[in-house]
C-alpha cells in the first residue's frame, strides 16, 4: 500500500480536505522534510482529486511553510516538527484546563499574535510581490462570497481565515515567521470558529480582513500593522466574551438538569 490514499469525504472543501491530509502526513513524520512529492499528475490520481484542487491545496501547504516548490524539480517537504510540536502542546493544555486558565491561555496568545502578526502585515506592505497580493486578494473574495451568502458555512469561513493569515506570512519572505505563526494558527483554530458563530462577527471580519489587505496592497506598512492589530484586538475580544459566557451559562445549565 502507498503513502497517498484516496481523500476523505466530509464537511469541508476539497481543497482544505487535501491539505489537512497531506499536513497530518507531514506532522506524523510520514513524509520527511526534503521528501519530493509525486508528480501533479500522479499525486491528483492517488488522491482520487482534480488537479486544480491539489494545486491550491499545495499553494496552502506553501504558505504555512510545509511544502517548497523548486523550479523544475518539483514540491518538497520542507517543515512539519515546530506544527506538530505546537499542536501536541495545544491538546495537552486543553485536556486539563479550567474557563479561566483557558482565557488566560487565548489572551497570551493573541499577545504573541499582535507581536508576530503586526510585524507580518507591516513586512508584507514592504516586501510582497504583486501575485502574492493578487491571491490574498482572491481569498478576500471568496471570503466575502461565503460571508454573505444566505447560508453561512462558517467551517469554510474559518478555514479561509486561516488561509489569508497564512498567505501575509508567506509573503514577508520569513520563514521562521511562517512556522511561527502556522503553529499558532493551528492552535487557535477551534477557539477562532466559536467566534464566528456571532453573525455581527462575521461581518466586522470581513471589514477588517480588506482593510489589511487594502493597506498590504498600497504597500503602507504602517496602515497594516493597525489595521492588523486592530483585527486582532476585536477576535480576542469576541473569543473572550464567549468563554466567559459559556462560563457563566454553566451553573444555571446544571441547576435546570
Amino acid at each position: 500500500m502507498g503513502v497517498f490514499q484516496p481523500v476523505q469525504d466530509d464537511h469541508r472543501s476539497l481543497e482544505g480536505r487535501i491539505v489537512s491530509y497531506i499536513r497530518d502526513l507531514v506532522e506524523q513524520g510520514v513524509l520527511t522534510p526534503g521528501e519530493r512529492l509525486p508528480p501533479e499528475r500522479e499525486l491528483a490520481a492517488q488522491l482520487r482529486v482534480s488537479r486544480t484542487a491539489l494545486r491550491e491545496a499545495l499553494h496552502t501547504l506553501a504558505a504555512l511553510g510545509l511544502v517548497e516548490a523548486r523550479h523544475g524539480r518539483g514540491v518538497f517537504v520542507v517543515g512539519g516538527s515546530l506544527q506538530a510540536t505546537a499542536q501536541r502542546l495545544s491538546l495537552a493544555l486543553e485536556a486539563r484546563e479550567t474557563e479561566e486558565e483557558s482565557v488566560a491561555r487565548i489572551r497570551q496568545l493573541f499577545e504573541i499574535r499582535r507581536v508576530l502578526e503586526g510585524a507580518a502585515a507591516e513586512w508584507a506592505a514592504l516586501r510582497a510581490q504583486p501575485e502574492q497580493i493578487a491571491e490574498m486578494q482572491t481569498v478576500l473574495a471568496r471570503d466575502r462570497a461565503l460571508r454573505t451568502a444566505e447560508e453561512v458555512d462558517r467551517a469554510l469561513i474559518s478555514e479561509l481565515d486561516g488561509q489569508l493569515h497564512a498567505l501575509i506570512a508567506a509573503s514577508t519572505a520569513n520563514r521562521l515567521l511562517v512556522l511561527l505563526m502556522a503553529s499558532l494558527l493551528d492552535e487557535l483554530a477551534t477557539a477562532r470558529s466559536r467566534s464566528l458563530v456571532l453573525p455581527e462577527r462575521i461581518k466586522r471580519s470581513l471589514e477588517q480582513h480588506a482593510a489589511i489587505v487594502e493597506a498590504i496592497a498600497a504597500h503602507d506598512p504602517l496602515a497594516a500593522r493597525a489595521s492588523m492589530i486592530a483585527h486582532l484586538d476585536d477576535v480576542e475580544q469576541a473569543i473572550v466574551h464567549s468563554l466567559e459566557a459559556q462560563d457563566r451559562n454553566q451553573p444555571a445549565q446544571t441547576q435546570d438538569s
